[in-house]
């Protein structure tokens, strides 16, 4: 699996970057059909933003939870 998204990775950088290198010369309609891709890539990559976690991180809760087992940690705001 690890394989498989690392060569689509790099089959995606390299369609990405052919599509883009004459970009100055396309006619209107294939520079829209280029943004048209790249705004679907975006609105896929925004549907799968439900899988990318990211950890919250409190300073103070986690200062607060050391306190608990250990001895005072002193954190001046």
């Amino acid at each position: 699996m690890k394989s498989e998204k690392k060569e689509l990775l790099k089959n995606f950088k390299a369609v990405a970057c052919d599509l883009l290198d004459n970009y100055e010369k396309y006619t209107d309609e294939e520079k829209a059909r280029v943004k048209e891709l790249f705004q679907m890539a975006a609105d896929l990559n925004s549907v799968l933003d439900k899988y990318d976690i990211e950890a919250k991180f409190d300073i103070e809760d986690y200062i607060d939870t050391i306190n608990r087992y250990f001895d005072n940690v002193y954190y001046i705001k």
